[in-house]
């Protein structure tokens, strides 16, 4: 399913077919739902499909229209706009394509320049107009179109001069996830986003459409997997060698005045100019964008696909790339499509650094905010706007709120911070509109209020009344057009007024003829006109406070409107993807006789469904001055259906309006695997086999087969489709009805590469656990619980898990209770944990969880029992399940009261285990109704002596070239682990003892690059290295240790005591980090310092790099520290410049849990970008004081990139410093 197409879409109202511009200074819009003391109002009426505006500092409003066309009112009074430019020769308006960014200088007017971005009309090499806004088969992706960014100079209202082009690229084979929007950041760059120009129907990686990769991903590639590169993967171009870079499903950073990557981008050393310009990447569909005040943090909103809307932050744009992972990834999860699809781009992300995590994302099937009633299923996040920190009208808790909205949904949120100053909180949203007029951009106009662009050609503010609020005047009218003398009754009792002591005590006064005249003073009223002409008619209601609002309709007496008549196609007309449909029609009117073509104007729309009833709009084409014309139908998903209209007007602007809707052809296709219960993708969907899905006949369908599978201890490989068909490949609807069959090859296979095993059993009996209740209840919780004995688990032994209402437990914090899972191993969270029915479960009024232990030492067990649970989306369903650990370590999960329901069997749940680097996993059952009442899943640990080591290997190439290095030399650190390259560029390293490492590889001419990998007991860990000449100190480090003398801190002593403090330091110098000049750190108890806030002391040390925040830091011991009564953290600048050193002393610093145990670490940052760390007094026989619990490194402020020398290992001396040296 497409998203943006919503967001752009495309659904049109009768406010849309007004024709004139009518400005409504305070007229209400009475449907929307808001808080206490709010109205909407709309500001400005009769645009054609607004996308953005903007507001001048002279008090001007921009607005942008799809078509290409941007109109300038001179203030919000202002009754006609000015045309300041029209684009659309250039402008391609048809689908979700079109202009959809604009931004104004940040100086303007005195910089005098309006900045645009659209969709161009032509494809690469190519000069618009080409396909003139109506290609006929656009959704096969042959209309091939690109972006451009330009800005045009205004001289008052109107723009003079050229176009100043400053970037033509973004290639968009299909009509959605098109460009995108613009934005000014405080650093005076201009941030520019777009869509990944690919199928919203099917996955599509490049295989698909008519001409076949047409914007060269790379030229002449095959567009197989598992080595393609197009579709949706040209969201994640900016990490493939050996082609021209593409700008598609980006977010840039550029300058201004010529569109050239601005200064610090990360990339900024790249030969290729787009990946010079390139901040963020891996989006779907970041149609709307802001930037936080203040900042250069850009905000986004990526419309997603099957299951996620997110909202993401590309916290510090200079400080790495951010990379959110579409196509691979899908709010927190893999996306299964693609994942099935065994692409390399995504399976080398899924196995490297991942993705950046969604700052929010919201599932379609749920409430953003619990019983708001928005509606689910048909998703496009939309608008987003900051809310001033201070100085806006709005009640203080507004201050710093992120409001953001959802097209399909027509609802508006407020994303508040949870203390005054902070970040918007997920866990604070608030339902700010309900029933909005389809928000397409949310901005923060004059006097503090928020104003946003509806789609069906309006302009609304949402003001807020401290006091009394004024009433709404409403009016229905009918007649409003006919024979003269024509007599019309007017209706005014729909008039509202929010006070309550306001009701039933509101005063009417009516002017019938606009004369000035107090016609009627009653609710409702009859007048007649005696002759021809057109009147307005205006309401004026007044509350008893003196607030009064006014609204009006046009009356036409001797004036009716024509009749429209759609003669072709007729009623009952059926289509399949790639037909010619034919239309036609005519119109009659009573005192004009036929209206001639110039008066007939189409519209052909799709009505997308997510389930009945439940239908959003895109706006496919329209044609104007025609009676009779043609269209190809489209390829779409199903359920779907289009909807012709034909609107006549007649020459006294009279219109009528008349539809038809044309259902598609469908055919049932059913998809099955031998055996039975694997799982299969078609499209967007994934599911157990054997299931049937409805589809239009000759549309285009992605099947895949993922390969392996396991369950019920055997694993399954794929051999072949019954169409004879790849893995992956496309399947054209046919119009008969017929099954399609993967069959796969089982064989007996439950065991990891750690040595566990799993096997079933009908002896288990269940253990139902009486003793304790845990205080989960609802939807999305998860504790923390002691264990009764220390539990052996891959390696490690653990006296604390988290248990999730979602069906699973863990050895570390999950950081939440994670509903949604996925196929293991996975290194996103959670990790270290068992999962018994991994689902998005609910504990209901009659669920509990409830822990037991049994038996006695050396034979305990400790139960975890998930009793009643219930399924999110069922209100009856009902299951219980538990896990038992052995103090042996053996693992067993029994089921009862499971239904035959697929679900309850587990078809939609992860049944395993999982090591600590989410590396090595035991899968037992992905998505697959394997599980049954009786029998049980017993995992048992290796008999023999553990692993203790892995293997790490991987391909060295050259960043530039993209050919293996031969010869490269290969260093792991800590440690003494090194290599040298083969002549195909790989290498291994056998026995690699289990810890975090930092992988470096060398080559002659300065070549470098480093990645992080942390060595799971027997797993074996791929890092591929691209190694880069030396960029200029802009990001790359060296690590070396060795001896260096501890310098003491005997300046400031820092105001920090106790427990989870930080301060705010001044930097004596400008510090280069990650190639930016630093010039105040955040210092935490908890031994480590960062450049960008950390919001809190952060205890909880992490592996390197982690988007989480503390970012942009220096860890020399990263652990849980106190500072003690004999403990100070103390700083002092030595040196003369440019030679200085800024040192940060943590003495005597105790650890938590510990009275006894102290330890000395220094951070000393010198003038040249040289960081050390040092140490002294470590206990050499206390592990803890050695590190093994202590993350030790440095990190980029946007998480993505790092130096780590050590994660939880004790591997830290006296007298040894570790040294990191910046690239030169």
């Amino acid at each position: 399913m497409t998203r943006l197409r919503r967001g752009l879409g495309i659904g049109l109202t009768a406010a849309l077919l007004a024709g004139l511009l009518t400005p409504l200074q305070g007229a209400p819009a009475a449907a929307i739902a808001l808080p206490s003391g709010f109205q909407e109002q709309i500001v400005f009426s009769g645009l054609s499909q607004p996308t953005n505006l903007e507001f001048a500092s002279d008090g001007r409003v921009f607005v942008a229209e799809k078509n290409g066309r941007i109109k300038v009112f001179d203030d919000l009074a202002d009754p006609t706009p000015t045309l300041f430019a029209d684009l659309s020769t250039n402008v391609h308006n048809q689908w979700d394509r079109g202009l959809l960014g604009l931004a104004l200088a940040p100086g303007f007017p005195a910089d005098p320049y309006v900045y645009v971005l659209y969709t161009y009309d032509a494809p690469p090499g190519r000069t618009a107009p080409v396909w003139n806004d109506t290609c006929g088969d656009a959704n096969n992706g042959q209309c091939v179109v690109t972006g451009r960014l330009s800005r045009l100079r205004a001289a008052g209202n109107v723009a003079t001069g050229p176009e100043q082009v400053l970037i033509h690229d973004w290639c968009q084979q299909y009509p959605s996830h098109s460009v995108g929007d613009l934005a000014f950041g405080a650093d005076g760059m201009l941030y520019a986003t777009a869509g990944d120009g690919a199928s919203f129907s099917a996955t599509d990686y490049g295989q698909l459409g008519n001409p076949r990769n047409p914007c060269g991903d790379p030229p002449g590639g095959t567009m197989t997997p598992p080595t393609a590169e197009g579709g949706a993967l040209r969201s994640q171009d900016v990490r493939t060698l050996g082609d021209p870079t593409g700008l598609d499903g980006t977010v840039i950073r550029i300058d201004p005045a010529t569109g050239a990557a601005a200064p610090g981008n990360p990339l900024i050393g790249s030969a290729d100019p787009n990946a010079r310009r390139i901040v963020a990447t891996g989006l779907r569909n970041p149609f709307r964008s802001t930037v936080r005040p203040g900042t250069s943090e850009v905000w986004l909103g990526d419309v997603g696909w099957n299951l996620w809307e997110e909202i993401d932050r590309v916290a510090a744009p200079t400080g790495g790339v951010t990379n959110f992972g579409w196509p691979c990834y899908e709010g927190n999860a893999r996306m299964a499509s693609y994942d099935n699809a065994n692409l390399n781009l995504c399976e080398s992300l899924y196995s490297g650094a991942g993705q950046t995590a969604p700052y929010y994302a919201y599932h379609h099937n749920a409430d953003v905010v619990p019983g708001e009633n928005c509606g689910a299923g048909g998703d496009a996040v939309g608008g987003l706007a900051f809310y001033p920190g201070s100085g806006g009208s709005y009640p203080a808790a507004y201050a710093g709120a992120l409001f953001f909205s959802d097209y399909s949904r027509n609802c508006i949120w407020a994303m508040r911070p949870a203390s005054p100053g902070g970040l918007p909180s997920p866990a604070n949203i608030q339902l700010f509109g309900q029933a909005a007029a389809s928000p397409a951009d949310l901005a923060v106009g004059p006097g503090g209020e928020l104003y946003y662009a509806d789609l069906g050609g309006t302009v609304r503010r949402i003001r807020y009344f401290p006091g009394n609020q004024p009433p709404q005047a409403v009016i229905t009218a009918a007649p409003t057009s006919g024979t003269a003398p024509l007599t019309v009754t007017f209706d005014g009792t729909g008039s509202t007024d929010p006070d309550p002591a306001d009701a039933g005590r509101l005063t009417y006064r009516w002017d019938f003829t606009s004369d000035g005249t107090v016609d009627a003073t009653t609710p409702t009223a009859t007048h007649t006109y005696p002759a021809t002409g057109t009147f307005t008619a205006t309401l004026t209601v007044t509350d008893t406070l003196g607030a009064s609002n006014s609204t009006t309709v046009r009356i036409q007496p001797g004036n009716s409107a024509p009749t429209a008549v759609i003669t072709t196609p007729t009623t009952g007309t059926t289509w399949q993807v790639g037909d010619t449909l034919t239309f036609g029609g005519h119109a009659t009117d009573p005192q004009q006789g036929t209206i001639p073509a110039s008066g007939l104007h189409w519209r052909l729309r799709m009505e997308h469904c997510e389930s009945v009833g439940n239908c959003h709009t895109h706006h496919l084409q329209e044609w104007a001055g025609v009676g009779s014309g043609s269209f190809v139908a489209p390829d779409h998903e199903y359920p779907s259906y289009l909807e012709l209209e034909l609107t006549a007007t007649d020459a006294d602007g009279l219109t009528s309006t008349t539809v038809r809707r044309l259902d598609p052809r469908t055919v049932d296709l059913t998809f099955a695997t031998s055996p039975p219960g694997l799982q299969l993708s078609v499209g967007n969907f994934s599911g157990t086999a054997p299931f049937t899905r409805t589809v239009i006949v000759g549309s285009t369908n992605t099947v895949s087969a993922p390969s392996p599978q396991s369950g019920n201890s055997l694993v399954h490989t794929f051999g072949s489709w019954s169409d004879g068909g790849a893995a992956t490949h496309v399947l054209i609807a046919p119009p008969a009805a017929g099954t399609w069959t993967a069959t796969y090859t089982s064989a007996p296979g439950c065991t990891d590469s750690y040595g566990y095993t799993c096997t079933t059993s009908t002896d288990r009996p269940f253990l139902p656990a009486e003793t304790t209740v845990l205080p989960l209840t609802g939807d999305d919780a998860y504790t923390s619980v002691g264990l009764p004995f220390a539990f052996p688990f891959y390696g490690q032994t653990h006296s604390t898990a988290w248990v999730s209402t979602n069906g699973f437990l863990s050895f570390t914090d999950p950081g939440s209770p994670l509903g949604t899972n996925t196929a293991l191993p996975d290194p996103a969270l959670p990790n270290a944990a068992l999962y018994p029915f991994w689902d998005d479960l609910f504990v209901r009024a009659d669920s509990s969880i409830r822990t037991a232990t049994t038996g006695t030492a050396p034979d305990r067990r400790y139960v975890v029992e998930w009793r009643n649970i219930g399924m999110y989306g069922s209100t009856s369903a009902r299951i219980t399940f538990q896990a038992v650990l052995s103090e042996s370590g053996e693992i067993v999960y029994s089921y009862a009261d499971l239904s035959t329901a697929g679900r309850e069997r587990g078809d939609s749940a992860t049944v395993g285990i999982e090591d600590g680097s989410g590396a090595v996993a035991l899968s037992y059952s992905t998505n697959t109704p394997d599980l049954r009442n009786g029998t049980s899943v017993v995992f048992t640990p290796p008999g023999g002596a553990p692993p203790t080591t892995g293997a790490v290997s991987g391909v060295v190439t050259n960043a530039a070239t993209g050919l293996a290095v031969a010869g490269a030399t290969v260093t792991l650190s800590p440690g003494n682990h090194t290599t040298t390259t083969a002549g195909n560029g790989s290498y291994t390293l056998p026995s690699v003892p289990v810890g975090a490492y930092t992988v470096t590889g060398t080559a002659p001419g300065g070549l470098s690059a480093s990645r992080s990998v942390t060595v799971a007991p027997g797993g074996a860990h791929t890092v591929d290295l691209a190694l880069a000449a030396p960029g200029g100190g802009e990001g790359e480090y060296t690590v070396t240790t060795g001896p260096r003398p501890f310098v003491p801190a005997n300046g400031t002593v820092l105001p920090l005591t106790g427990d989870e403090g930080v301060t705010q330091v001044s930097l004596p110098f400008a510090f280069p980090f990650y190639g930016q000049p630093q010039s105040s750190a955040w210092v935490s108890t908890n031994g480590f310092l960062s450049f960008s806030d950390p919001g809190s002391a952060q205890p909880t040390n992490a592996a390197l790099p982690d988007p989480a925040a503390p970012n942009g830091g220096i860890y020399p011991f990263w652990d849980d520290l106190v500072v003690r009564a004999d403990s100070t953290i103390r700083t002092e600048v030595v040196g003369a410049a440019p030679h200085r050193q800024f040192v940060v002393e943590w003495r005597n610093i105790g650890h938590y849990g510990s009275t006894s145990a102290r330890i000395t670490v220094e951070a000393i940052l010198s003038e040249n970008g040289e960081i050390v760390f040092n140490y002294a007094d470590l206990t050499t026989s206390k592990p803890r004081e050695l590190g093994d619990s202590a993350t030790v490194g440095i990190e980029d402020l946007a998480g993505a990139a790092a130096t780590q020398h050590s994660f939880n290992q004790a591997v830290l001396a006296n007298g040894t410093a570790i040294v990191f040296h910046p690239v030169p």
